[in-house]
């Protein structure tokens, strides 16, 4: 895994991701649900999710489907860890805004 549970450098961009994310945690996302939950563009998306992996706060896996049957390509899905989870609610909490709903 990499700098596993490390600081992660927190931009306005980190934190819409996370906002996506917790919505609902226990949820898995395609990089294309986050990034229309979030605004961003995939540019810049992308980077953060690798970064935030690397770092423990997700884990990912290859979507398990037949592409040819479900007439698209496999997504990619990330979901927060418990590690992930808590801190992203201290991220948010020392910014005075909570944990959003």
């Amino acid at each position: 895994m990499g700098r596993q549970d490390r600081d992660v450098r927190i931009s306005l961009q980190t934190l819409r991701v996370l906002e996506a994310f917790l919505e609902n945690p226990t949820d898995q996302l395609a990089g294309a649900d986050v990034q229309k939950r979030s605004g961003l563009a995939s540019g810049t998306l992308y980077p953060i999710l690798l970064r935030l992996e690397s770092a423990g706060w997700f884990v990912s896996r290859w979507e398990v489907i037949d592409p040819s049957s479900a007439g698209r390509p496999r997504r990619r899905l990330y979901r927060l860890t418990s590690s992930g989870l808590a801190r992203a609610s201290e991220v948010f909490a020392s910014l005075g805004r909570g944990v959003p709903a």
